[in-house]
């Protein structure tokens, strides 16, 4: 058995093929060109090292020595088989980051749908406007919130006093224009009166008697956590 016959034999039991037209659907080629190859008793450079990569080399005879024409064609083997896997590659990563942005962006509407918004003056804390559903969240109509201070029953009563601590040195202080800051307030829910813990983020212009408030609901277990007698 020449190199050729042992190598199309290993292929066609690995692969369970009956047929040398498998052989040759396998190999990329025609039935004639494997005729050719058994008839040379030589396996292509370039065929040769699919087989290497799918069969234990030590079940691969080793092949003559290349000739340059080989060499050029398993160097050309090599460089498309890079730009392929490169290109494989890079379609993988825009699916990925396809994905990602996909969950991103549901992630963030989710976000943005339990942000509540309020804008106000440093100086009498009366509310001005408002945005997101507050009516979902805590119960409050619009009409409910603008033109009314945040002291007016909206929340827990200790949380109202570190509110008009921060608002008296806020106004107290020389120099300062504005301030950025966090803290967890609880809001009362119109409807049941249960207090929901907001984070918020506080974004005052002093200079110009403007506030800011972006606000998120925290979960339950964090609440417990944090409020636990």
């Amino acid at each position: 058995m020449n190199k050729a016959q042992e190598i199309i034999s290993r292929v066609m039991i690995k692969n369970g093929y009956r047929h040398k037209y498998q052989v040759a659907e396998y190999f990329g080629v025609t039935p004639q060109a494997i005729s050719t190859w058994l008839t040379k008793g030589e396996v292509p450079s370039k065929h040769l090292l699919k087989v290497r990569t799918e069969i234990q080399p030590s079940n691969i005879p080793d092949p003559q020595e290349p000739s340059t024409e080989d060499r050029k064609t398993v160097i050309d083997y090599l460089i498309n088989e890079n730009v392929r896997l490169k290109k494989e590659i890079s379609n993988l990563k825009l699916k990925f980051s396809k994905i990602n942005t996909d969950s991103n962006d549901d992630l963030l509407s989710k976000l943005n749908s339990r942000s509540l918004v309020l804008k106000g003056r440093v100086s009498d804390g009366m509310i001005t406007d408002v945005g997101g559903d507050w009516y979902k969240l805590l119960g409050y109509q619009q009409s409910d919130l603008i033109n009314h201070k945040y002291d007016e029953g909206f929340i827990h009563k200790e949380d109202t006093f570190k509110i008009q601590q921060n608002q008296a040195n806020l106004l107290r202080s020389t120099g300062l224009k504005e301030s950025r800051f966090s803290t967890i307030r609880r809001w009362k829910h119109k409807k049941n009166e249960n207090y929901i813990m907001l984070c918020m983020v506080w974004y005052v212009d002093i200079e110009n008697d403007e506030i800011e408030i972006i606000a998120k609901p925290i979960d339950h277990q964090i609440q417990d956590s944090l409020f636990a007698n």
